[in-house]
């Protein structure tokens, strides 16, 4: 494999200094009439991407652990403010005055919640590792109890409401679910063949809308029922799964030993599930189920080798896979990795910037990767990646999205979620 260039002689601490700058500068912050609060919050990226998204604010808490904790328990405190009675968390949170209309106008969440600011629709439930990151790095014991009794009613949630068949497995509703938003492992169940960009983005708007008028305002039980747009997704049962360990640890530092027990258990449920159903013998990986019928989806994404970050994946599995798939320059072991499709797909377009996620590295997907390797014993490869990523991070500083052969930065600018890389 070449050994790409580096464009000089930064140092860590150089970029974790960037990073916290970069974070800080994409506070955005007012007053909400709805939650009759302040806020502030870092957007993903001023302009384009002023929300809060979901899982962007678990990177952006992931890097400040390192960086700035307490700032860190501010982003996760502001997202858990807009959390429901019931334990949801909506995957985009619309804080401020204009946010009840642009919630409307988006129609991603129930009609008669407009004025509550958030879609209706998950994303990767990595709640628990954020908040398991920040009390790592920094031990606070009132954070805790405050904060983690919110976290497991959000886990209760995602088992009660996503797991129609009690098998552990949660269901997605749409690809904004995952994040992913455009990964061809979605093109069939949207009946898309060789889409563009305005392909896809009319399939996905035009899902929300019959999510929202033909799913009882995004039930998932009317849509697990109707079955147009259901699927098992790897990577978010993966993530589901490490989050529910991340809540083992968390319980037991808060001494609550039965709670911790609780959440091992149904992580092993998760984790079993993943590996007899959705494990592919002869592929040695794991595949998406699409629909009720649970049909394999075999295109080769990242999501396909996500759940070797899970425990209780068997070090042989996991061997199985980094061997034949991660390290595979074939595959995923290009000059930068991990590459969000496989370089083998079809689909796969390394610097694609029109259709997201169909080749480009993600530094959140990085940053799991490198936690379930070092999980499990492949720190070579786990250090490899987080090299590369931190190359990366330095070459264009903090994207959306990176080449998984040059390193170019892409797409998104002064992105908050790529300051993940300072804690690889």
């Amino acid at each position: 494999m070449q050994t790409p260039n580096t464009s000089g002689p930064q140092t860590a601490a150089t970029v974790g200094e960037l990073a916290l700058a970069r974070l800080r500068a994409n506070i955005r912050a007012g007053h909400d009439p709805f939650y009759k609060q302040d806020f502030a919050y870092v957007q993903p990226s001023p302009g384009r991407y002023k929300w809060m998204w979901f899982w962007d604010t678990c990177c952006h808490a992931i890097a400040l652990a390192k960086l700035d904790p307490d700032m860190a328990r501010r982003e996760l405190t502001q997202l858990l403010a807009t959390q429901r009675a019931d334990g949801f968390i909506g995957h985009i949170v619309y804080w401020g005055k204009g946010g009840a209309l642009t919630s409307a106008l988006y129609s991603q969440g129930k009609l008669t919640e407009f004025r509550r600011r958030h879609s209706a629709m998950l994303q990767p439930p990595m709640l628990a590792q954020a908040l398991e990151t920040v009390h790592q790095s920094s031990p606070d014991a009132a954070f805790l109890r405050e904060a983690l009794p919110h976290v497991q009613n959000y886990y209760d949630w995602i088992a009660r409401e996503r797991d129609p068949d009690g098998s552990g497995l949660i269901w997605i509703i749409s690809p904004w679910e995952t994040g992913l938003d455009n990964s061809p492992a979605f093109d069939g169940l949207l009946g898309l063949k060789h889409p563009g960009r305005w392909g896809y983005l009319r399939s996905l708007r035009a899902l929300d809308y019959f999510n929202l008028v033909c799913g009882n305002q995004f039930d998932f039980k009317t849509l697990y029922k109707r079955d147009r747009f259901v699927m098992v997704d790897p990577l978010m049962n993966a993530i589901y799964a490490d989050g529910l360990r991340s809540l083992v640890r968390l319980w037991d530092a808060a001494g609550e030993a039965r709670l911790s027990e609780a959440a091992r258990q149904r992580a092993i449920k998760v984790e079993s599930a993943m590996n007899v159903q959705c494990w592919d013998a002869d592929l040695e990986r794991w595949v998406h189920l699409s629909g009720k019928a649970k049909r394999p989806v075999k295109v080769l994404t990242a999501a396909s080798i996500m759940p070797l970050i899970m425990e209780a994946t068997s070090r042989e599995r996991v061997a199985t896979v980094v061997k034949r798939h991660l390290t595979n320059p074939d595959e995923f072991w290009t000059p930068y990795p991990v590459p969000s499709v496989a370089a083998s797909e079809p689909s796969f377009d390394a610097e694609g910037e029109k259709l997201i996620w169909r080749g480009p590295v993600c530094m959140n997907l990085n940053w799991f990767f490198v936690r379930g390797l070092r999980l499990h014993g492949f720190n070579r490869e786990a250090d490899h990646i987080a090299e590369r990523s931190r190359e990366a991070v330095q070459r264009s500083t903090f994207r959306e999205f990176y080449s998984p052969i040059t390193g170019r930065g892409m797409r998104g600018m002064e992105f908050g979620w790529a300051t993940v890389a300072v804690a690889m």
